[in-house]
């Protein structure tokens, strides 16, 4: 069952970083006869997390945990945290001075403008040019931002940067999420900065699981749970359609 892209402008006014994002793609999907209670779809928010259901087949999407990074009535933006690539940040930003940050690697945040950086930062404060997602967590969407922070030679513990985003229209994925597509989670900084990304999905998957079987839905507000075992042989290994031809050669594991 394929996600069908679709254009949709979105979040220029949300996000209001130096006129970043343009017009993006947004996912359709046939239901999955998996009853949704109304609460996760009203729980659609920035600073939620989305786990991919076990039954999502396509490959830009299935085993992913996705950060919320705005929602609003002309659509939401979301990286996906647990895909990393094998572009190190030095290859993403050839023009910076070589540092510890920037043999770390860039992850894959999803379809849309796969060639463009975004970053997220675990900070306090907010640093210029971010706008604030979860308690703890930052989103940056501007070059200035970005390259300030692996200037600085941030930890991959506090900078993330992702190529590309995940995007939706206005409605879509309130309606994926009541197909059961989605099952939504209160985001928190220790999960979007997960130091084993590669069993991230595998961890939140049981941890909406364990919900689900002890309340008989998925409630809205859930606390945070970042800890639950992963099992040794669980990483996934899937294509990535979306890998920019420019990083080709850094094919990625496709976590």
């Amino acid at each position: 069952m394929p996600i069908v892209p679709a254009t949709a402008g979105l979040l220029a006014a949300a996000l209001a970083l130096a006129g970043l994002l343009p017009a993006g793609n947004a996912a359709q999907v046939r239901p999955l006869r998996e009853p949704v209670s109304r609460s996760a779809v009203d729980a659609l928010a920035a600073g939620r997390l989305l786990v991919a259901a076990r039954r999502l087949p396509d490959p830009n999407f299935a085993s992913t945990v996705i950060l919320l990074v705005d929602v609003d009535a002309q659509g939401a933006v979301g990286l996906v945290l647990n895909r990393r690539s094998a572009a190190t940040l030095a290859k993403v930003f050839p023009h910076l001075v070589p540092n510890t940050a920037t043999a770390g690697q860039a992850f894959l945040g999803g379809p849309v403008e796969p060639t463009r950086p975004m970053a997220l930062m675990r900070t306090t404060q907010a640093p210029p040019g971010t706008r604030h997602v979860v308690d703890g967590v930052h989103v940056a969407a501007a070059h200035e931002p970005i390259e300030a922070a692996v200037t600085g030679g941030a930890p991959s513990t506090r900078l993330r940067v992702f190529l590309g985003y995940a995007g939706w229209g206005a409605g879509q994925l309130e309606a994926e999420t009541g197909q059961g597509a989605w099952h939504v989670l209160d985001g928190d900084a220790d999960v979007v900065f997960d130091e084993e990304p590669a069993t991230m999905w595998q961890r939140q998957i049981a941890r909406t699981e364990a919900i689900r079987a002890g309340d008989g839905v998925q409630p809205a507000g859930t606390p945070p749970v970042g800890a639950l075992a992963a099992s040794p042989d669980s990483t996934v290994t899937q294509a990535v359609p979306w890998l920019p031809p420019a990083l080709a050669a850094d094919a990625p594991d496709a976590r």
